[in-house]
């Protein structure tokens, strides 16, 4: 057994990196090759440029700070699809509350066209969608971490870029 194990897990290193050649990222259903780091594909545009996105964004803005509470909903504490519901919502955008239910109900988007408004999609726990933020433009995303609440975060941070699942649009 012991035998075995040495050789098994030295062949599975092998190869996992030669199969991606790049950092995989999760989508789901088990380790693809992204082809590059999800943060570069993310980083130009996206910056609010209607009167709807401006208003998001005010909402977004008036979020920030309010600490982490799983399962809250409210600015005493909230948590990360409670927060992404209550910013559409104040635009009159009704989505589900969880962030697998709104990974489920948006529309998938090619992330090479992500846009101001979109939800990006996390597996943060190994076992799916997990955590969901809203793209604010220049690769950022809104969300709200566990450690320090509603906060604006950098796609680029390999810790997000390598959880990333999908990204999903409500918005026109």
């Amino acid at each position: 057994m012991k035998n075995t194990l040495c050789f098994l897990i030295p062949l599975f290193s092998v190869l996992l990196f030669v199969s991606c050649g790049s950092t995989p990222v999760y989508r789901g259903d088990g380790i693809q090759c992204s082809g590059g780091d999800w943060s570069e594909i993310a980083s130009t545009g996206g910056s609010p440029r209607t009167s709807t996105d401006n208003k998001m964004m005010d909402e977004i803005d008036s979020w920030m700070g309010t600490p982490y509470l799983w399962g809250g909903e409210s600015r005493s504490g909230v948590d990360c699809s409670a927060f992404t519901q209550a910013v559409y919502s104040s635009v009159d955008i009704t989505i589900p509350r969880t962030a697998s239910m709104q990974a489920s109900a948006a529309e998938t988007v090619n992330p090479s066209i992500l846009k101001f408004g979109d939800l990006i999609f996390f597996n943060t726990s190994g076992s799916g969608i997990s955590h969901v933020g809203i793209y604010i433009g220049n690769g950022f995303f809104a969300h709200t971490s566990s450690s320090r609440g509603v906060v604006r975060e950098s796609l680029s941070k390999e810790y997000y870029s390598n959880r990333i699942v999908s990204v999903g649009r409500f918005m026109e």
